[in-house]
């Protein structure tokens, strides 16, 4: 009895091996809206207070990852699937936000300040690109403060806990 198991257990084996196939993504309907696939873009938000508290949202894909830290303590929230039209809305407002072309900042020790990463896949061949920059948390920039009020919302909906940036 054992001889046969092992005899199909190797016949099955034989058999998965000898199947070969090619990778080829899903083409998913929401993909033609969605800019940041997991290979391709993605937005880190991280929002640091003086009093050393720090809300952490990563966006890849239709992916929405929420973490918070004050001193030692860190709290992962977790992941959000958002829905397509969420995507589409907050990926909009980052586009808005024309990281490439920003001013780079500087951290501000003093009221705190946001840091903002894009990372864009590059074309065939070519290298990852990542623009980074900072933004004092005394701004007023109308699109920064769009943006942090959805991820707000999103994250309340969610995980039922709003961020203080």
């Amino acid at each position: 009895m054992l001889a046969a198991v092992r005899s199909l257990l190797v016949v099955v084996s034989l058999s998965l091996a000898a199947c070969a196939g090619a990778y080829a993504p899903a083409d998913r309907e929401s993909a033609k809206a969605n800019p940041g696939e997991v290979n391709g873009r993605r937005f880190d938000f991280v929002s640091n207070k003086p009093e050393q508290d720090e809300w952490q949202i990563r966006l890849t894909g239709s992916s929405l990852w929420v973490g918070y830290a004050r001193d030692a303590k860190f709290d992962r929230l977790g992941t959000i699937n958002l829905t397509e039209q969420e995507t589409n809305k907050l990926w909009d407002m980052i586009d808005r936000l024309d990281i490439p072309h920003h001013k780079n900042g500087k951290k501000d020790e003093d009221e705190g300040y946001v840091s903002l990463q894009l990372k864009e896949a590059g074309q065939a061949g070519e290298a990852v690109v990542i623009h980074h920059v900072y933004i004092s948390r005394a701004s007023n920039e109308p699109k920064l403060i769009a943006l942090a009020t959805y991820l707000q919302d999103l994250t309340e909906k969610y995980k039922k806990e709003r961020p203080n940036f």
